[in-house]
């Protein structure tokens, strides 16, 4: 399979500028930092007019791109200039499993603004949801092909609300495997293993990848140490993990592909209370989202990680 790969012909390394070539947009988890990453997908794609040829969505990431998938990026404003907490956060307070609100109506919202028949009607690209397997001990990244004949690992909803089904906020989605005589599935936020498998990706073409992560540099290099803090930290981390874990295997192999990696983070942090899903808040960070990828799109160079 490498031998193949590495007969491609493309622009070279320095020649080639990012978006000419194969890319997939890799969107981690955040949920209402989430906002600032829609702005973002949306001004990559409806104002520079860049085509993924795959999507990788963890968690809120996995939202905004189902949106991106069924081919609707006015559904990206919709979700995060005016955000209707109320229709989908609803408490369920619980102790087997342990939640605070329930998945049943996120899904209930979800599925009046996607849409699995334009999903494959769209074939828009390839679409990958992640989420951990915790009956099942792995990673689950599910596969939608923009191929009739390819893979399509439905239903949507249900590996989206797998993907977002934080632990202890939300119960887990349990789902049926999809190989018969296989334990059913116990997905949970795909951020408690933080891991993916873009080598995959790369064998299907993709040469360039696009991180799109919901933390700013300036987070990351000062961790805080009071209680929520701490929290907080831990979450930067876990979303951090995500790229590390993701580009390992380009980093000890795949040489011969030429791959590369880069990443978009906030300019600066975002004031958004992450479970609040504050509409004046997300609006604010749906918009600070467009006119960080404006910046950054006019020069990703200094932003490579690979």
């Amino acid at each position: 399979m490498a031998a193949k790969a590495s007969r491609f012909d493309g622009p070279s390394l320095e020649d080639a500028p990012l978006g000419s070539r194969p890319f997939a947009f890799v969107l981690s988890g955040g949920a209402a930092l989430g906002s600032w990453q829609g702005g973002a997908l949306f001004a990559l794609s409806e104002e520079s007019g860049w085509r993924a040829h795959s999507v990788v969505g963890t968690s809120a990431g996995a939202i905004n791109g189902a949106a991106y998938l069924q081919g609707d990026l006015p559904l990206l404003q919709e979700l995060w200039r005016s955000i209707p907490r109320a229709r989908f956060m609803k408490w369920s307070l619980g102790f087997r499993p342990p939640r605070l609100w329930s998945l049943e109506s996120v899904g209930e919202y979800l599925s009046e603004v996607i849409s699995e028949e334009s999903c494959r009607k769209s074939r828009r690209c390839w679409f990958y949801p992640v989420s951990s397997d915790v009956a099942n001990g792995e990673t689950f990244q599910a596969e939608f092909s923009p191929d009739p004949a390819g893979p399509w690992q439905g239903p949507l909803i249900e590996k989206l609300l797998g993907s977002m089904a934080v632990p202890f906020l939300f119960p887990p989605a349990r789902i049926a495997h999809e190989t018969p005589g296989l334990p059913a599935r116990v997905l949970v936020d795909g951020h408690v293993t933080s891991s993916l498998f873009l080598d995959r990706l790369a064998r299907r073409g993709v040469r360039d990848f696009v991180f799109v992560n919901v933390i700013s540099e300036w987070e990351m290099r000062r961790p805080l140490f009071s209680p929520r803090g701490l929290i907080g930290t831990l979450i930067h981390q876990l979303l951090e993990a995500q790229i590390e874990n993701g580009l390992e295997p380009f980093r000890f192999g795949f040489q011969e592909l030429g791959v590369r990696a880069f990443v978009l983070r906030p300019s600066r942090p975002l004031e958004v209370s992450v479970f609040r899903f504050d509409a004046n808040e997300c609006r604010a960070a749906f918009d600070l989202g467009i006119a960080d990828a404006r910046t950054w799109a006019a020069n990703p160079g200094p932003t490579r990680v690979l």
